[in-house]
């Protein structure tokens, strides 16, 4: 899992250089594109930034990953006396029957059923595990940017982005609702997943692509095109030049 320091700063400079190297949409309103494919290649422009590389999303991606503090249901197609549940400790490993600690953390429910059936392999005759997960474990997933409640969130089972935005109080008015960021580490790999969610559309009932957070993820929610153009003026005209600048915003499509 990444530090909340290390995603922080991950973020900034996505948003950095989004800024300045991502072609403009036109038609749309929302400025430059952050992307939506899953071609890490099309995220954030052609080059995002030097040392950014981001790292193609799969359907093992979006499966969830045995972590600690779940409890797991073993079940044997042909020993079912052997039935038990085996809870994952805070190292990752579980205590099972006949075969002593195993590392399950990390892996999905199909890569620990194929683990604990080759372990098994060494003490039964043709084992045929199955692993369920009975209840999950406390998780933590991270939510910064536009949201009223910032910060470390503590989540049991599955939260979709949308919910994940939601218990962080929800979006401030600035916020990008269009273009909401999940960025997610596969175990193993130093690269980056990053999907955006147009969690604005999946609210209303449309397709906005939004799918399951897991443990660990950062879900960070940006400005808007009209927060970004109120920054500024509050720096660099109403705090640099002797005069007054007041005007009001409806919202709009173009948030």
């Amino acid at each position: 899992m990444l530090s909340w320091v290390r995603l922080a700063t991950l973020v900034a400079v996505l948003l950095v250089a989004a800024c300045a190297s991502a072609p403009a949409r036109t038609g749309d309103g929302y400025g430059p594109t952050y992307g939506r494919q899953d071609d890490a290649r099309q995220t954030y422009g052609q080059n995002p930034s030097p040392g950014v590389e981001f790292a193609p999303w799969t359907t093992e991606d979006y499966r969830y990953r045995i972590g600690s503090g779940d409890e797991l249901a073993l079940r044997f197609l042909l020993n079912p006396d052997m039935n038990t549940s085996v809870l994952v400790g805070p190292d990752g490993r579980g205590v099972f029957p006949l075969v002593s600690a195993q590392g399950v953390a990390g892996l999905t429910v199909e890569q620990a059923n194929l683990a604990l059936t080759q372990a098994y392999g060494s003490v039964l005759r043709n084992p045929q595990v199955e692993t369920l997960i009975a209840s999950y474990g406390s998780a933590q997933i991270y939510v910064g940017g536009e949201v009223r409640e910032a910060g470390v969130k503590s989540v049991k089972g599955q939260l979709t982005v949308a919910q994940a935005v939601f218990a962080a109080g929800g979006f401030q008015e600035t916020a990008r609702t269009g273009k909401v960021v999940v960025l997610r580490q596969r175990p193993g790999d130093p690269r980056m997943l990053m999907r955006t969610v147009d969690v604005r559309s999946a609210l209303n009932g449309g397709d906005g692509a939004d799918f399951a957070v897991l443990p660990g993820d950062l879900v960070f929610v940006p400005r808007s095109a009209i927060a970004e153009v109120n920054l500024f003026i509050r720096q660099y005209i109403t705090g640099a030049l002797p005069f007054s600048f007041s005007y009001s915003i409806n919202r709009g499509s173009r948030y």
